[in-house]
């Protein structure tokens, strides 16, 4: 009897450092794939204020309403950047503050989710602000 609760002791044991095993694992291949994600787009939301700078200046001279548009790009290109440095600030209090592994685990996937997000707002609202910019300028 006694080896029996102790089989079962040691089954229960082995099946929980594998499940952290695993958990370890994805972790590790998600924050992989987020510090991609990083390199990705902080260079590009580095860029924005750039990016804002020439777009204001090629409006300089004209009307409201493509004031206003540029205003518009602007905005976009501001959340774009906001965006990115909210999503460090989580990923770093996820890597460094969250001990549970589950929870770590849960908030790397969200994150992933954003910087996907963040990537296609940066791109599309550089390449956009960019186009109009070059119009502006012709």
């Amino acid at each position: 009897m006694k080896s029996m609760k102790f089989l079962i002791v040691i089954i229960s044991f082995l099946l929980v450092v594998s499940c952290n095993n695993k958990i370890e694992k994805e972790i590790e291949a998600l924050n992989k794939v987020l510090m991609k994600g990083h390199d990705e787009v902080m260079p590009k939301s580095m860029n924005i204020a750039e990016v804002k700078k020439e777009l204001i200046a090629s409006v300089e001279n004209a009307p409201d309403s493509i004031k206003n548009t540029a205003l518009e790009l602007s905005t976009q290109l501001q959340k774009a950047e906001d965006d990115m440095y909210t999503w460090m600030d989580n990923y770093g209090k996820a890597m460094n503050d969250v001990k549970d592994k589950n929870e770590k685990l849960e908030l790397y996937k969200g994150l992933q989710t954003e910087i996907e997000k963040i990537k296609a707002l940066t791109d599309e609202s550089i390449v956009k602000a960019k186009t109009f910019t070059t119009k502006q300028k012709k």
